[in-house]
């Protein structure tokens, strides 16, 4: 019997797993699926200085795969993207500055230290840099890349989850197995994210970590019924 290490949420991977890493960063949980046994990892870093970091972070990872450019509701060519060099974890195609910084200074306040040190923790950090990005839809990739199953769908992607999962096409649910997600809980975004993954045959789990307590960020966990 294939062993299955679990992660959080009831969300396991098989050894030989295809997973979908969207906003991937520095590389950091494709590492991680990498460690476990993920076969075939997919990541989507469309911000150019972070991705020429992930592509050294992983370029000795055997079946990982850098795809520059982001997803998206519809396949919209070029787009605006906000960079913070110093933050870049929370670039995004909805940054805002002083959210961003804010939020930052909630968590570093989460860890035991004061007003004054989170501000200066967080000084001069979120000064944004504005490139362009190419954004795709998933189920494009799934076409283009010949995916026939998905494993685990990551997403990561600072305010923009919601597109990401609008840009699945009907008959390319089925293929997704499991989903773990960071939601950024403004509006009816958590309510919405799960009338849409719930729709398509999916029991959840959504629950905020301690240490983003006193923020917007929750986490959605999600198993197809009988995995």
């Amino acid at each position: 019997m294939v062993a299955r290490p679990t992660c959080r949420g009831g969300i396991e991977l098989r050894a030989g797993a295809t997973v979908l890493d969207v906003g991937a960063n520095v590389g950091v949980a494709a590492t991680f699926f990498a460690e476990r046994g993920a076969a075939s990892i997919h990541c989507f870093e469309p911000v150019d200085p972070i991705r020429e970091i992930l592509e050294r972070n992983v370029g000795a990872i055997e079946g990982c795969t850098v795809h520059p450019y982001g997803l998206a509701a519809q396949a919209e060519g070029r787009a605006t993207v906000t960079y913070y060099p110093r933050a870049d974890a929370m670039s995004s195609l909805f940054a805002d500055p002083d959210r961003d910084a804010a939020l930052a200074k909630q968590v570093i306040r989460n860890v035991g230290f004061d007003a004054a040190a989170a501000t200066a923790a967080v000084r001069g950090r979120y000064r944004p840099e504005t490139l362009t990005c190419e954004l795709r839809t998933l189920s494009t990739v799934l076409a283009d890349e010949a995916i026939g199953a998905v494993d685990l769908l990551k997403i990561d992607v600072e305010h923009a989850e919601l597109g990401v999962l609008r840009g699945i096409d009907e008959d390319d649910w089925p293929r997704i197995r499991q989903l773990v997600a960071e939601i950024h809980d403004q509006g009816d975004r958590v309510e919405a994210i799960l009338g849409l993954v719930g729709g398509h045959g999916f029991s959840t789990i959504v629950e905020q970590d301690e240490g983003m307590a006193g923020t917007d960020v929750q986490m959605l966990y999600a198993r197809r019924g009988g995995d």
